[in-house]
């Protein structure tokens, strides 16, 4: 367990006294919130709060937990103040969803060509999302849809993409193709995963899947005759086979948890305007 988020939801919630409330500061959805405060909890072995028509009462090991989890938590904002003067100013630490492969280098370009000293991390959307919320990474384009209560999403963007097939291999539409599409593992987004294989199927392919994390090995796949994958960018010679948009979205961490020194903003509308 993330004993400071979860501490945090439990600050907000003592000092908002409502759970909605505490939920809007924080930036996620309330049942999200609720089910931190009972893991925390469990955790610890106490009941935190009384819930009742009334309202939210804290109770009193909750009074005795809070000016320790405060003191915890400015501590640890006091940590993140000091880690980020240890690194270059203007360092952005940056993750990118693996299903971007080939784009990821143009955007790192374009952001150093926008005066940004970039960290990338390439990973699965989730892992990236969780590391955005724990302050591992200053923001991310992930795949969507995603969790992303936590965290300032901001608008999904929709972009084309392109079938690429073994040599020789000939195609009109999606019905025609009677190989697995290589992709990246479930575990990296599954909700993203499950639309786009109900995607393949409604354009009438099996829905057949090969899951591969390297991008390299999924571009072996293609070559190999084994399977054909999905990459962003245009169709190529007006083909109807890829017709299966990827969205995605790029992600902040929520005001508290940024660092005062890093322009998020500029570095969210220079990435978008490459996607």
């Amino acid at each position: 367990m993330d004993l400071l988020r979860h501490l945090r939801f439990f600050v907000a919630v003592a000092e908002a006294r409502h759970f909605g409330q505490a939920a809007v500061s924080l930036g996620m959805s309330q049942p999200p919130l609720s089910q931190g405060i009972q893991r925390l909890e469990r955790e610890l072995g106490v009941r935190l709060f009384d819930r009742d028509a009334r309202g939210v009462r804290i109770t009193a090991a909750g009074s005795a937990l809070l000016p320790r989890a405060e003191s915890m938590l400015e501590e640890a904002a006091e940590l993140r103040a000091h880690a980020g003067r240890w690194t270059e100013p203007d360092e952005i630490r940056i993750g990118f969803a693996a299903d971007l492969e080939s784009q990821v280098p143009a955007l790192v370009a374009r952001l150093r060509h926008a005066g940004f000293t970039v960290a990338p991390t390439v990973d699965g959307s989730v892992p990236l999302a969780d590391c955005v919320r724990d302050g591992q990474l200053d923001l991310a384009v992930l795949r969507h849809p995603i969790v992303v209560d936590g965290t300032r999403p901001r608008e999904v963007r929709t972009l084309a993409t392109r079938l690429e097939a073994p040599r020789g291999y000939g195609f009109d539409d999606w019905a025609r193709i009677d190989l697995p599409v290589v992709v990246p593992p479930r575990r990296h987004h599954p909700a993203a995963h499950d639309q786009l294989v109900d995607s393949l199927r409604r354009a009438g392919h099996s829905g057949a899947v090969i899951e591969e994390a390297d991008p390299v090995a999924r571009a072996a796949y293609v070559a190999a005759g084994r399977a054909v994958r999905l990459s962003v960018g245009d169709a190529v010679g007006g083909s109807g086979a890829s017709v299966i948009p990827l969205r995605v979205r790029v992600v902040l961490p929520v005001p508290a948890d940024r660092r005062p020194h890093v322009d998020l903003e500029r570095c969210a509308v220079a990435l978008e305007a490459g996607l």
